[in-house]
């Protein structure tokens, strides 16, 4: 009895007690905003009650404490006058500091999770744990130093290395999405290596709708996301062009369909895919849709036949893009072109469905008739599909908390 009434005092006060601190949230219709949106629901379902900081405006329908952090927006007036920057993020950061204080002491909270990106989650995180000396754990779907998205200007890489160090030294635990993100970023940082954890994107099995394929007789392959200069439809197109120009007679049968491929946030603007979709003539077979809710895109997911994802064609890809772990738990056809040994190549491969380099146009032509034909279809690993169900990942990621508590 002793015992019993012993843990019964000890354990609320290593129940983790957490701020979120993600930017965005639901229904904004980006990475980081989807996948809180999956996670918070199942965390509430395993016993934790965190409390959200995200911008302003974004009103997510979800009953918890909720508090709104201002946008950086510095004035365009004087943008250009010399440290004028640096100062206003200067007091940018006080502002959101000091709100995030009142927050922790209002709860009594005992942890601070930093969901990037943006990369100003895991510095305001850094700043709360040299503040207050709470846990801090913070999370990486995305290179930071070492993106190579990235166009900055050799003295802005040296201040991101910088921040980016402030926040790993700063860090009690590190969570990455995949092996080779985390190994890319902690190369760097070889004493906090033990710190560094991996875990994965998640799908929630729940979110999806039972209906079927689509019912007018087409085989409808769909890309879901955001195009960039260095990720565009073009390697599909030549694989879609290849694929008709060997079976004529599919041409009447396929339908493209780029769901959100043009977004605000990407910049690569309709004009750029309409003057491709002409360039392969294409146009009797590509559609575009404009970006739609998370939920429709689950149902988009349902009714293909197949859906593509596409990495940058960057040596080694370190990225693992979100939408391709929904892709999987819709349970369609996957074809990835993606660099060799990329994170998604090794995803797909271990799921059991297509992954090709830009160069295996023949192979994944060859995918794609089959598909279309009924001559094959890929077989799920169910088993290693499991392990991104959102049940599981909160599991982890809540058992983390607990052990730094």
């Amino acid at each position: 009895m002793a015992s019993s009434s012993l843990l019964t005092l000890i354990k609320p006060k290593n129940q983790p007690r957490v701020l979120c601190l993600s930017l965005h949230t639901p229904p904004v219709v980006r990475p980081q905003a989807i996948l809180i949106g999956k996670m918070i629901p199942e965390w509430l379902n395993q016993g934790i009650t965190p409390v959200i900081a995200s911008y302003a405006g974004e009103d997510w329908n979800i009953d918890l404490p909720r508090y709104r952090l201002p946008v950086f927006k510095p004035n365009k007036l004087f943008a250009r006058v010399p440290g004028f920057r640096r100062l206003a993020e200067y007091w940018y950061y006080h502002q959101v500091t000091s709100i995030c204080i009142k927050i922790i002491k209002k709860h009594d909270l005992n942890l601070v999770f930093s969901f990037a990106n943006p990369q100003i989650s895991n510095l305001l995180g850094a700043r709360l744990k040299k503040r207050l000396g709470i846990k801090f754990v913070s999370h990486f779907s995305d290179p930071w130093y070492d993106n190579e998205y990235s166009t900055t200007s050799p003295r802005q890489a040296r201040r991101i290395l910088k921040q980016e160090t402030r926040v790993i030294k700063a860090s009690d635990k590190l969570i990455f999405v995949s092996e080779k993100l985390r190994d890319l970023v902690m190369k760097k940082y070889p004493l906090e290596q033990s710190r560094s954890v991996v875990i994965p994107h998640c799908f929630s099995q729940s979110l999806y709708p039972r209906e079927g394929r689509s019912e007018d007789g087409k085989f409808v392959i769909s890309h879901i996301g955001a195009f960039y200069e260095q990720r565009n439809p073009e390697i599909l197109f030549k694989v879609i062009k290849e694929l008709l120009n060997r079976k004529k007679e599919l041409e009447q049968k396929i339908r493209v369909q780029l769901i959100g491929g043009v977004n605000a946030y990407a910049g690569y603007s309709e004009a750029k895919i309409m003057a491709l979709v002409r360039t392969y003539k294409l146009e009797s077979v590509i559609q575009l849709i404009p970006p739609v809710s998370f939920e429709e895109s689950l149902s988009l997911m349902k009714r293909a036949y197949c859906l593509v994802v596409i990495d940058a064609n960057f040596s080694s890809s370190p990225f693992l893009p979100s939408k391709v772990v929904d892709y999987a738990g819709s349970e369609r056809p996957i074809l990835g072109i993606t660099p060799t040994g990329s994170a998604t190549m090794t995803f797909l491969k271990q799921l059991g469905h297509g992954a090709f380099t830009y160069d295996q146009i023949n192979d994944m032509v060859n995918y794609l008739a089959n598909l279309a034909t009924g001559a094959s279809q890929p077989q799920t690993n169910r088993q290693f599909l499991d392990q991104f169900d959102v049940k599981q990942t909160s599991k982890k990621l809540i058992n983390l908390f607990e052990q730094i508590l």
